[in-house]
């Protein structure tokens, strides 16, 4: 006989024992419900065995019923008086079990013993939220016909069940609750509405529901002074956050507006980040997919009035220690040591070798020589200058070096002029600049103004930049298109100096053999001797 059967023919003489045994122990009603033995139920029961009595974790054999979608030991234990509404250590009930698993019937047969519809766990969490998040249509009726809120919020973090709907996609259920009365604008606590979850999770139909039901394609993730906070990442901005590009075309055709505030200068700028950000110490990065779905998503950008030429305006912050400045917001690019303020798309594309966004930005109407406040101008940004090694886009994080020579090839097409000098200002620098070949400055002053990053670079050149990346083809186009191969920045330094080992970045650079023979051969055959 298999074992089925052998348990079968042991039946009767379990069944004696149990009903001469006095009250039967919780254990062995639970092991009855999980081996789906209705038989050996029914006798526990009959024998006066505690149908709510609970295991160490809170867990009665109604639960394990519920779990395990059994309809007829969920009936049997409900009728001997088994407590719909008991909760576990970890306050979950079996009508929540019931919504997780997807079980109408059973859920049914909860409510129709007593139930709360609305009955929540320690956290706030409704059997609603739970149905909404699995996505099972007949359960999330079945609650709302028996009076469930459709806009009660979880105590965590104030979300409804409509945005787990959203988020997970379930289109039929963000309907039903729609219709049911559930605030299509409703916000979490940290700002996010149902659009918002529905946009990052890359829902276009969602979205669209939403969209019809009263969302605004400009819902912002904390409105206009809301907590203290100034107007932050849209939901146009949330899709290009997500490279969610679909979604994005979707919403500029829903009216989104272009040229939305965004806290990292503009929706253009974010554009350029997501494309081709740098990697983070201890982080790692995957280029986001579909180049053309990116590139569709600046051209519709600009078509429905982006500014090509918007410049980052944020307050840079003070000097500090680590070399670095201040970052754009929720997003990780990796860190840099001269300052972005001043800086237009066409610059952080030129600074990220990303020629595809530069062409289009170009054609758009961007002044491809404006430079950041520094003077930083896009071909120096192009061919280094600023540029951190394992942070900056270049080799490690996919960008190749051809697509750098490209890009300092078209920024010079496009009018940069290759000797250019940045213009830092009058940062009172402590040291000269043989001593500070050897560490980051330190400065008498705090102000931003006066200390926007590392501010030995002032008066360099995009010589110096290629030099310091060792960029050996980029530093021959540039002396080509005429490039001083000794000009001096305001310390003194020459392309030759940069490449003779400094420390920067918070690293030493190591002397490049190979640059250095290279600008020495340079300055020889261009008569520019040292």
């Amino acid at each position: 006989m298999g074992v089925n059967e052998r348990v079968g023919a042991l039946y009767p003489f379990a069944c004696l024992l149990l009903l001469h045994a006095g009250p039967a122990r919780a254990d062995g009603l639970v092991e009855a419900v999980r081996a789906r033995d209705l038989p050996a139920l029914s006798v526990l029961i009959a024998g006066g065995a505690d149908v709510n009595a609970p295991e160490p974790d809170g867990m009665t054999p109604l639960h394990w019923a519920v779990q395990l979608g059994d309809l007829e030991a969920t009936g049997a234990l409900l009728k001997a008086g088994a407590l719909p509404d008991a909760a576990t250590r970890y306050g979950i009930t079996p009508l929540q079990l019931a919504c997780t698993n997807g079980s109408p019937l059973v859920a049914e047969r909860l409510l129709a013993a007593g139930a709360d519809p609305d009955g929540v766990r320690p956290g706030g969490e409704t059997p609603l939220m739970v149905a909404a998040r699995t996505g099972v249509l007949p359960v999330i009726r079945l609650l709302l016909a028996r009076g469930a809120d459709p806009n009660a919020r979880e105590a965590w973090k104030g979300q409804t069940a409509l945005m787990w709907a959203a988020a997970e996609d379930h289109r039929d259920a963000v309907r039903t609750l729609l219709e049911a009365g559930a605030e299509a604008r409703a916000r979490s606590t940290g700002g996010l509405t149902p659009l918002h979850f529905a946009v990052r999770g890359g829902h276009v139909e969602v979205v669209s529901q939403l969209l019809d039901a009263g969302a605004s394609p400009d819902e912002t993730v904390r409105p206009d002074g809301a907590a203290g906070h100034a107007v932050s990442n849209s939901a146009l901005a949330l899709a290009i956050l997500n490279a969610r590009w679909d979604v994005a075309q979707f919403l500029l055709e829903r009216g989104a507006a272009a040229n939305a505030p965004d806290p990292r200068g503009s929706l253009l700028h974010l554009l350029a980040w997501v494309r081709r950000p740098g990697a983070a110490i201890g982080q790692s990065y995957v280029q986001p997919p579909d180049d053309a779905g990116s590139l569709a998503v600046g051209a519709a950008l600009v078509a429905r009035g982006a500014d090509p030429n918007a410049r980052i305006a944020w307050e840079e912050t003070p000097y500090d220690t680590d070399g670095t400045v201040r970052m754009p917001a929720d997003l990780v690019i990796g860190r840099a040591y001269l300052s972005f303020v001043g800086a237009t798309p066409f610059y952080l594309a030129a600074k990220h070798s990303d020629v595809g966004l530069m062409r289009l930005l170009a054609t758009a109407g961007a002044d491809p020589t404006q430079p950041t406040f520094q003077g930083i101008t896009p071909l120096m940004a192009a061919a280094g200058l600023g540029f951190w090694d394992g942070e900056s886009p270049g080799p490690t994080t996919g960008v190749p070096e051809s697509d750098t020579l490209a890009a300092v090839t078209l920024a010079v097409e496009l009018g940069n002029d290759v000797n250019a000098t940045t213009r830092f200002g009058d940062a009172p620098l402590v040291a000269d600049g043989e001593t500070l070949l050897l560490r980051l400055p330190l400065y008498v002053t705090k102000d931003p103004a006066q200390s926007m990053g590392d501010m030995r670079w002032g008066g360099s050149t995009a010589l110096h930049g290629a030099a310091h990346r060792g960029l050996v083809p980029v530093v021959r186009y540039l002396v080509d298109r005429g490039a001083r191969v000794n000009a001096p920045n305001d310390l003194g330094w020459t392309p030759r100096t940069v490449a003779g080992g400094f420390h920067v970045a918070n690293n030493y650079h190591e002397p490049d053999a190979r640059m250095i023979a290279l600008l020495e051969e340079l300055e020889t055959t261009t008569g520019n001797a040292r």
